[in-house]
């Protein structure tokens, strides 16, 4: 307990344990805090002792409890929080420790059986296999990486370059190299899979079971992708390891550390733990620079200016100025609203101006879904066009605008200055939201939700996990997880299924829920989200139940006609699939269908079955005149003089000819022409040679060789017989 905490102190006395198990600490150690500001309190550890006399400290801790009742504010001073609670953390492996009376977590059932049936796999490759009761650091790593990444795949994250997709896959590519450091060179975690299963016979997780197929799969695709640039890494950090230049210092160059992320997938942590144990360091913050580097040079450098947007907009957090959306409402999509906050930024030559309005009925609340476009206008009539909104932070909503039919030779800068006096903190605008941008996002947003249960419905599978989407007006994307492509006779069935089920129609409910009613109701939440407490439930009636912050339609019959364009892969064990709704598909349709009927005309068919039976017999024809002419082009090359003889002349002492071609006669003649002379040269010439002088021979193009009749054994001989043949040719 903290010390002076007599409160606590006595609490632990009246549960009977005797002062000498109760120890007092200082703050250091029993007063915690979320950061320098703050709620803040004394804390009371557990700790339960082990017995393990290998260890310097057997006390393991296996409970905190903080008393939240202060508050540290941003100049130190604390006070009493109006409401004081109870923050509590228990680690689980360390409680069944205590229950299992084991030393350690990878003593207990779960890890033992996993590096059990570890150590089995090893043996079955003919490795080496330890007997040890406490596992070796590497055969910890496997173990507890291996649960980790299967309950993260079986939420729903899949491997990534960014967020908890990163996670993921430094944590996979850890593994591997924990399992090569055993000797283990070839993809196996999966084989372990069946071990992991053993220890939830319980269906506590039935995702383990259900989604078995898309975990192995994801894992296996990973394992194949590293382990192929594994070795070339570990080649170079060898290479690094015996440079006598770095022997000193020892330290990894940072270009190598990079080159080993960005060429090899070795994330950064993985470098410094191979250099850590070797007795080698790498500097992070030059690495980190180096990529940082890398992304202002490539297509990523606008980013950099949107964070810094975001972090100076962050600042009316403080102000607490957190509008209220009213966009879910369309009736409320033109309506007047209150300035909270403005934010001009000189942007090189061009002003960025963001507001903050309330009430706000333009979506920006992300999900997958664009943010709308639209206008404001001003007590003084000038409008403004809404060009993005933004969340600078949870609650947040910025508009982005730009001025709306600037006069000739006007700009932003001189509108601004006519406007400012309007567009302030208090004053009032007129709002309309982009009506045609925003129906067709919802129709693509709600086609994303009749696309998620397709899926599951026509592959029977509960083992597909939404990964991710992009909502627009004229089409949306849809990442989810799967194994291997899909047939096209399944695209088809689950285009056919969203098709039929958007013409039977259906309302769309929204309802608000405790997550876990929603969850326990069936409702499928995106591991891509995050969600509070409460949540919104977006319900078709028998089709489809979904978390989700995004609007939609009032009746499914606006999705008809849905059309997939395309299914592809982008990632291992993920999949993508494009497709259009509504209105933006009977544009696509019309579109589509324009060339038609050109094309009828110009193949003189009678319907487009006849027009594709024309246009194969056309491909084919094509394909012989094209063989014709290609044979054509071939005996003209290799004719004697084409049309007219050329022209020899003589430049800096290099004979030179000047072939003049027929104009009709394409670049691929031109081509064969050139190749044809250019092979016959010194073969030609020694040809015409031997018509003068009595002798045979041949040759290639650079050299030709001949057998005269004659003896040839002086300067003179050349001199006399074979110059005179060569200029007769």
């Amino acid at each position: 307990v903290l010390e002076g905490d007599e409160e606590g102190y006595n609490l632990w006395k009246k549960r009977g344990l005797p002062d000498e198990m109760i120890v007092k600490c200082g703050p250091e150690d029993n007063f915690w805090s979320m950061g320098d500001e703050g709620p803040c309190g004394p804390c009371t550890e557990i700790f339960w002792d082990t017995q393990d006399k290998t260890l310097d400290d057997p006390w393991l801790e296996i409970w905190n409890l903080v008393f939240m009742e202060k508050y540290r504010d941003a100049q130190g001073n604390i006070s009493d929080l109006p409401v004081p609670c109870i923050d509590t953390g228990m680690g689980l492996e360390r409680m069944i420790c205590v229950l299992q009376g084991k030393q350690n977590n990878f003593q207990i059932d779960q890890f033992e059986n996993l590096i059990n049936g570890l150590r089995t796999l090893l043996k079955d490759r003919g490795l080496q296999s330890s007997t040890d009761i406490d596992p070796s650091p590497h055969e910890k790593i496997v173990a507890d990486h291996f649960r980790s990444m299967c309950f993260l795949i079986g939420d729903g994250v899949v491997p990534s370059n960014v967020g908890r997709g990163y996670v993921l896959r430094r944590i996979i590519r850890r593994a591997l190299r924990s399992a090569k450091q055993l000797g283990i060179s070839q993809p196996f975690l999966t084989d372990l899979y069946p071990t992991l299963l053993e220890g939830f016979t319980d269906g506590s997780y039935p995702e383990l079971t259900s989604r078995a197929s898309s975990i192995r799969s994801i894992i296996t695709n990973e394992e194949t992708a590293f382990l192929a640039t594994l070795d070339r890494g570990m080649a170079l950090l060898e290479n690094v390891f015996q440079q006598p230049d770095l022997q000193q210092t020892k330290e990894i160059p940072p270009n190598v550390a990079f080159q080993l992320y960005d060429t090899y997938g070795f994330p950064f942590d993985l470098t410094l733990i191979i250099a850590q144990e070797k007795g080698w360091s790498v500097n992070i913050e030059a690495v980190e620079a180096l990529k940082q580097k890398q992304k202002l040079a490539g297509k990523e450098s606008w980013k950099t200016e949107s964070i810094a947007d975001k972090s100076r907009l962050s600042e009316w957090k403080n102000q607490s100025i957190r509008p209220q959306f009213t966009g879910y409402d369309h009736s409320l999509l033109h309506q007047e609203s209150e300035i909270l906050a403005v934010d001009a930024v000189k942007k090189g030559k061009t002003v960025e101006v963001n507001v903050a309005i309330d009430p706000c009925p333009f979506y920006g609340l992300g999900g997958g879904q664009v943010a709308d476009n639209g206008m404001i206008e001003l007590t003084n009539g000038s409008t403004w066009r809404v060009t993005d909104v933004t969340q600078p932070y949870e609650g947040g909503m910025a508009l982005r605008l730009v001025p709306d039919n600037l006069k000739q030779g006007e700009d932003i800068h001189q509108r601004l200055a006519v406007d400012r006096e309007y567009l302030q903190k208090g004053h009032l605008v007129r709002t309309q939201v982009d009506m045609d941008r925003r129906e067709g996002a919802e129709v693509h947003h709600t086609a994303t939700h009749l696309l998620n249960a397709g899926l599951r419905k026509i592959l029977n599978s509960n083992d597909i996990v939404q990964a991710g989407s992009t909502v627009e007006p004229k089409k949306l994307r849809f990442d989810f997880t799967y194994g291997k492509p899909l047939k096209q006779q399944d695209l088809n069935s689950i285009e056919d299924w969203v098709n039929q089920v958007a013409l039977t129609g259906g309302e769309t409910s929204v309802r608000h829920m405790k997550l876990t009613d929603a969850v326990s109701a069936g409702a499928i939440a995106a591991f891509s989200e995050k969600y509070g407490e409460t949540v919104r439930v977006i319900d078709v009636p028998g089709i489809s139940k979904e978390l989700c912050g995004g609007t939609h339609v009032n009746n499914i019959k606006k999705l008809y006609p849905f059309k997939i364009l395309a299914e592809t892969s982008v990632a291992a064990g993920t999949r993508r699939i494009e497709a259009v709704a509504g209105l933006a598909c009977i544009e696509w349709y019309r579109k589509s269908y324009e060339p038609i009927p050109e094309a009828l005309k110009l193949l003189r068919a009678n319907s487009t079955a006849d027009m594709m039976d024309k246009l194969e017999k056309t491909m084919v024809q094509t394909k012989e005149l094209q063989k014709r002419v290609e044979f054509m082009n071939e005996k003209l090359a290799s004719a004697g003089e084409v049309i007219i003889e050329p022209v020899s002349t003589k430049m800096k002492d290099i004979d030179i000819k000047i072939h003049l071609i027929d104009s009709d006669l394409d670049a691929t003649f031109m081509q064969k022409r050139a190749n044809v002379l250019k092979e016959s040269q010194a073969k030609y010439i020694l040809k015409q040679m031997l018509k003068h002088i009595k002798g045979g021979g041949g040759g290639q193009k650079e050299m030709a060789q001949g057998r005269l009749a004659e003896s040839i054994s002086t300067e003179q001989d050349i001199i006399s017989k074979v110059l005179p043949a060569l200029e007769k040719c």
